[in-house]
C-alpha cells in the first residue's frame, strides 16, 4: 500500500513540474496572453515561433493554427491577407506564386 501511495505521489509530482507555465514571460506579457484567452501552454507555443499576443489573436481569428501561421507569416503574409487567400481556396505555394504575378483572390461569398 505504500508502494502504491509513493508512486501516485511520485506522479502528481511529475505531472505539475512538467506541466507549461508562464516562464521567461513578463507580468506584462502574461497579462497580455491572458486577456486574449490564452493559457500558458498555447501562450508558449505561440511565442516560441516568434509571435507576440496580439499577432497570435490575430492569426487565431484568421483561423490559422501556429504552424500554418508560421509559414505564412515566413512568406509576407499578414493574417488578414492569408486569410483571404486561404478563404479562396489557395494553397500557401499557388498563394505566393500569384501574389508575386500581381494577382490577388477572388473573396468568395458563403
Amino acid at each position: 500500500m505504500k508502494k502504491l501511495i509513493v508512486m501516485v505521489v511520485a506522479c502528481l509530482l511529475y505531472g505539475c513540474a512538467s506541466a507549461p507555465t508562464w516562464k521567461g514571460m513578463s507580468e506584462r506579457e502574461i497579462a497580455d496572453w491572458k486577456a486574449i484567452g490564452f493559457d500558458a501552454a498555447k501562450a508558449q507555443t505561440w511565442s516560441k515561433s516568434g509571435f507576440n499576443a496580439e499577432q497570435s489573436q490575430q492569426w487565431s481569428k484568421a483561423s490559422f493554427d501556429v504552424e500554418s501561421a508560421s509559414d505564412w507569416s515566413k512568406e509576407k503574409f499578414n493574417p488578414e491577407e492569408a486569410g483571404t487567400w486561404k478563404q479562396a481556396g489557395f494553397e500557401l505555394d499557388d498563394a505566393v506564386d500569384d501574389r508575386a504575378k500581381g494577382l490577388t483572390p477572388v473573396k468568395m461569398d458563403k
